[in-house]
């Protein structure tokens, strides 16, 4: 136990959900935040600067992003603002969507799910939600048509990206275009990303800026070994002979 009774885990002392304003507190059925989340807290929740982290699956990432999106709530009462939170896939999408709409009940918060299996096709329907769970594709198809567009992204105050690694694959020009697309209208959007398996967030970082005013200095960062993963892996090397390159690749598809 530290100073003042809060839980020290691997020497990171745990932050109480207490800092959060009672509306808030309900958000989460717990006393107090993880290791990864404690130490993402000044950064994340006490600031608004742009922010990457990378932490293994299961050590409680999506709170990250659920503090930021408080955050934003928090110091913008009138509620004249939208969050995008975008991932790869549209499973995850509608994870999130169910996830949200129950966490954020009590605080009227309107969430959209907005994918290739969903027919909000026109504004009309993007404009009453204040939170948009989309893919980058879907976004993108939707961002780069139609006259108001421009004042649909100025709404935008928060992007929230998940798997941030899709970068490097051939969707990642997809999420880029988006990003840059966002910095240019010149609004002050905030960005967090989070990722379990990139190996450059500092090249992300540098990527995302500090916000929209420093971009040329790094985004806020955190990143965590295997050592915070809630359940350890065992890892095991095993060895076959394939005879040529063929027959090698043959059979460990087959194993």
């Amino acid at each position: 136990m530290a100073e003042g009774g809060a839980p020290v885990v691997q020497g990171i002392k745990l932050v109480s959900t207490d800092r959060l304003p009672d509306s808030m507190r309900g958000c989460f059925p717990f006393p107090y935040f993880n290791a990864v989340q404690s130490r993402s807290f000044p950064s994340i929740y006490d600031s608004n600067d742009n922010f990457v982290l990378s932490a293994p699956t299961g050590s409680g990432k999506t709170v990250v992003l659920e503090l930021a999106l408080l955050r934003l709530l928090s110091s913008d009462s009138g509620r004249d603002y939208k969050v995008v939170y975008q991932a790869p896939t549209k499973s995850l999408c509608a994870e999130r969507m169910r996830d949200w709409q129950t966490r954020f009940r009590h605080l009227s918060l309107n969430c959209l799910e907005l994918t290739g299996d969903t027919d909000y096709n026109n504004l009309q329907a993007i404009r009453k939600a204040q939170i948009i769970i989309t893919t980058p594709e879907k976004w993108d198809s939707v961002t780069r048509k139609g006259k108001d567009n421009r004042k649909l992204l100025q709404m935008i105050k928060l992007v929230l990206i998940d798997e941030i690694h899709i970068l490097k694959e051939d969707r990642g020009a997809c999420l880029e275009v988006i990003v840059s697309r966002m910095k240019s209208i010149g609004t002050d959007v905030r960005f967090v990303a989070l990722s379990a398996t990139v190996p450059n967030c500092e090249d992300i970082a540098a990527w995302l800026g500090k916000d929209a005013c420093r971009i040329k200095v790094p985004a806020a960062m955190e990143v965590f070994g295997e050592e915070f993963r809630p359940v350890k892996l065992q890892k095991y090397v095993v060895g076959f002979h394939g005879g040529n390159d063929f027959m090698l690749e043959k059979t460990c598809n087959a194993k």
